[in-house]
């Protein structure tokens, strides 16, 4: 099982290339820094999402690997000024007690309506966790509103976001949200319900070209897939997330994949076991190549990936090449 991380500047010891890997990391009660002991000189810093022992985040920094808290949350967790203090002493208090660098806000799909509240919420949490000496970190995504129209509002401010965070991660990923197809109570998201793959070299093009306008390069991370889109396309159409490279599930003979140039992707058609043709839009190691020699393209120099325990070792060759590149 992996583990996903995030470091500290202080912390680091910085490559010849000045390149950088901050994945996210769901913790469990079985894991342990002998997950990413095998990868530890590839990584800079994880975002854990769970409760990891201080023990563990110790261990992190003892290997020069900086440790954000990933949180998330919703309309309700700020709606009042006295909530808003709340969480954010709370925030300072986790990284004090637990010896956290910093907080990741994984804050998704809120209404644009709380944008100025969402504002006030940021220069606070920006203010006490630097206080501390301690960093904010904030995920963003790149859903069709934006590209439809770059000036649609979102709940947050890019422009504030570039004043008041350290890093902001672009969540390259969620193209096409799988689970999305066949579920009604998901349809208010705003990501894309058809069928297709979890991300591809244009539309991730697309995505960071957008962030790049608002957010210093330096501050952005050029987060990737880990993970495939699988969508069963006889019977009743469905899809799904998979957490590794090839299918799950496959009755039979796996056929070979087929090489998508334009975007990068590979993809299967293969029968299943539940006795339906699938077809699979994989997130390996060519494309992860792919994307990588994307973010040299555009100057990027610090990638992440969603998340740590599907990153295969083939993924993790080709971005410790590009590393050291």
């Amino acid at each position: 099982m992996w583990v996903v991380v995030s470091v500290s500047c202080k912390q680091e010891t910085p490559t010849a290339t000045g390149k950088k890997v901050f994945p996210w990391f769901v913790y469990k009660d079985w894991n342990s820094f002998k997950d990413i002991e095998p990868v530890k000189e590839i990584i800079n810093s994880i975002s854990v999402f769970g409760n990891p022992p201080k023990s563990f985040i110790d261990e992190c920094h003892r290997n020069h690997i900086e440790v954000y808290q990933a949180v998330g949350g919703s309309e309700e967790n700020i709606s009042t000024p006295e909530k808003i203090k709340t969480l954010v002493d709370g925030y300072v208090d986790a990284c004090n007690a637990n010896g956290y660098d910093g907080i990741d806000w994984d804050f998704e799909h809120l209404s644009p309506d709380v944008q100025d509240t969402y504002t006030g919420f940021l220069e606070l949490a920006s203010q006490k966790l630097h206080a501390a000496g301690k960093k904010l970190s904030h995920c963003v995504g790149f859903y069709p509103a934006l590209y439809q129209d770059e000036t649609t509002k979102m709940f947050h401010d890019p422009e504030v976001l570039a004043r008041t965070c350290d890093l902001v991660r672009v969540m390259c990923y969620d193209m096409y949200f799988a689970p999305g197809i066949g579920k009604a109570e998901l349809k208010h998201r705003d990501d894309c319900m058809g069928m297709g793959p979890t991300s591809d070299y244009s539309w991730t093009k697309e995505a960071m070209s957008f962030w790049i306008k608002h957010i210093p390069k330096d501050k952005l991370v050029m987060a990737l897939p880990a993970y495939a889109n699988d969508y069963a396309v006889t019977g009743h159409t469905k899809g799904r997330q998979i957490y590794q490279s090839v299918p799950d599930s496959v009755s039979g003979v796996l056929p070979s994949p087929t090489w998508l140039c334009y975007e990068k992707v590979n993809i299967y058609l293969y029968d299943a076991t539940d006795g339906n043709r699938h077809l699979f839009y994989a997130s390996d190691a060519r494309s992860t190549e792919a994307l990588l020699e994307l973010a040299d393209e555009l100057g990027i120099s610090q990638i992440g990936f969603w998340h740590f325990s599907s990153v295969d070792p083939p993924m993790w060759s080709v971005t410790d090449k590009w590393k050291n590149k």
